[in-house]
């Protein structure tokens, strides 16, 4: 019942996509589950961009502690001459001459050298957990630099971009030394502007974390069958969620499995029918459970987009049909 594909020599040229699309995520969860490995046992060679992106990372994170503006500036120098080398970094480390670059101190090299050989820098773990992550949430707004991050921090005990949107409405900023009427206005404007396009993931990120997901629900063998639904199943591009569709006997015993999925961060909501989750990958997640009979029509239901499931019903219903995601009947 669930086989929706037709056993055919001739082949629609959809069936071929959908079978390129699932070999290229595989190899993309394949590819980013070695990197893991090999990054753990310090065998990945890490590229200039990388370490150069993890300088500058540390040059900001400095800033926000209000540290010596030179320490910051000399992170973003090391940063800019990494990104210019002609050489091989990891030559350079191996070969200890990393240190005679103009631009890279010795404690810089120290920890440069201690990333490449082992993929990690624990000055940068360390100094990540050392600050709460709603203040590097706030660079994502436009115009709102670590300075006045951390005088909103110091000042207001602001730690989230909720509870700085909170202090705009209720014109808190405008008397903090530095700021004023214009700059709360345009970082309320920015914070609108991380609101509309966050929560958005590219296809193979979100795709694997589906595949994943899918695969478990599998395992625990909770429900008949399980399938990857929504944008997702239409291949676009970005995404906001995953979607995952069941069918099942006993919708109690999938829900359990669901939210007991170690990728779980949190559950938002938990019903007899839908589901709601924030995975760990930052992702939200819905998984729907209904009976076998209605499967394939929420299936239909839960893929397409809602212009088009108003199209289907439109045209079902010019022909005497009744249609909707738990199935059809004439009227």
């Amino acid at each position: 019942m669930f086989h929706i594909e037709i056993r055919q020599k001739n082949r629609p040229l959809v069936f071929y996509k959908e079978r390129l699309y699932l070999i290229l995520s595989f190899l993309f969860f394949l590819w980013y589950n070695v990197l893991k490995i090999l990054c753990a046992k310090g065998k990945y060679k890490m590229h200039k961009k990388e370490i150069a992106n993890i300088l500058n990372d540390i040059g900001l994170l400095l800033e926000l502690k209000g540290e010596n503006p030179f320490k910051s500036r000399a992170y973003y120098n090391a940063a800019r001459t990494i990104e210019l080398l002609d050489e091989d970094i990891e030559i350079l480390v191996k070969e200890d001459r990393l240190k005679d670059i103009k631009g890279i101190g010795e404690a810089i090299n120290k920890k440069i050298t201690e990333l490449v050989l082992t993929g990690k820098m624990k000055y940068y773990e360390d100094l990540k957990a050392s600050i709460p992550e709603g203040l590097v949430e706030m660079l994502k707004i436009p115009g709102l630099g670590p300075k006045k991050i951390k005088t909103i921090y110091e000042k207001l005990n602001i730690t989230t971009i909720r509870e700085l949107e909170y202090a705009c409405i209720e014109n808190r900023l405008i008397d903090l030394a530095g700021f004023g009427e214009k700059t709360q206005k345009k970082i309320l404007e920015g914070i609108q502007f991380v609101k509309q396009f966050s929560g958005q993931h590219l296809y193979p990120e979100a795709y694997t974390e589906a595949l994943k997901l899918k695969e478990y629900l599998d395992m625990t063998k909770t429900a008949l069958v399980t399938k990857i639904a929504g944008s997702l199943r239409r291949k676009k591009e970005i995404v906001k969620d995953i979607d995952i569709l069941a069918a099942a006997s006993d919708s109690s015993k999938v829900m359990e499995a669901f939210v007991n999925y170690p990728g779980v961060k949190e559950v938002i909501a938990k019903g007899d029918t839908k589901t709601s989750v924030i995975l760990k990958s930052g992702i939200n997640a819905d998984l729907r459970v209904v009976t076998e009979k209605e499967f394939p029509y929420a299936l239909h239901h839960f893929t397409g987009s809602k212009e088009h499931n108003t199209a289907m019903r439109h045209r079902a219903k010019q022909m005497g049909i009744k249609m909707n995601e738990y199935g059809r009947q004439k009227m």
